[in-house]
């Protein structure tokens, strides 16, 4: 199956892209190779959640023992993505811990030099901060800041406006920030 798929868009059309290369269109294909791979590769060690581009890696943390299966979770991604000729964002890569008292003692590395920091409050993820009590305050504060921030700029630059059209921006600008 996957090889008459491969043939179709090897065979399909090519089109231009914004850059005006001649290009096929395999690469929704080829991603989802890659992603399947990783989950294969990471599933024995912790449990993967995927989303588009993103994944996290899972693991519920009782003892060492679970902590060390997490660091080789944290290992086979890192080989899966050498394998693949694969950049990963350090910078991107967090660690978080949900918990009533956060314990941040032990650290994670990708590679022997490269720490993944764990000092960290508060995560921006797919748009929503968490932080490590899942209390949601900050976003929350967030959204409504934003939302105060748009108000403000209605009512500067549309100072002479029915009721019936702030309503209207009101609803457009301001109500659909939060969601």
């Amino acid at each position: 199956m996957l090889l008459a798929l491969f043939s179709v868009h090897v065979e399909g059309k090519y089109y231009r892209d914004n850059s005006g290369e001649l290009t096929d269109n395999l690469g929704p294909i080829l991603f989802l190779i890659f992603i399947n791979d990783l989950i294969k590769c990471c599933i024995a060690h912790s449990e993967v959640y995927l989303f588009a581009d993103d994944a996290k890696l899972f693991e519920h943390i009782l003892s060492e023992s679970d902590e060390q299966q997490l660091q080789e979770g944290i290992n086979e991604l890192h080989v899966w993505t050498k394998n693949w000729l694969l950049n990963l964002h350090i910078s991107k890569c967090k660690v978080i811990s949900f918990e009533r008292t956060v314990d941040k003692s032990h650290t994670y590395n990708i590679t022997d030099s490269d720490v993944i920091p764990t000092d960290r409050i508060n995560i921006k993820d797919l748009g929503i901060l968490i932080d490590e009590k899942l209390t949601f305050r900050d976003h929350i504060h967030d959204k409504i800041n934003k939302a105060y921030m748009m108000l403000g700029l209605i009512k500067r630059n549309f100072k002479y406006l029915t009721v019936s059209t702030f309503v209207l921006l009101y609803k457009n600008m301001v109500r659909s920030l939060p969601s």
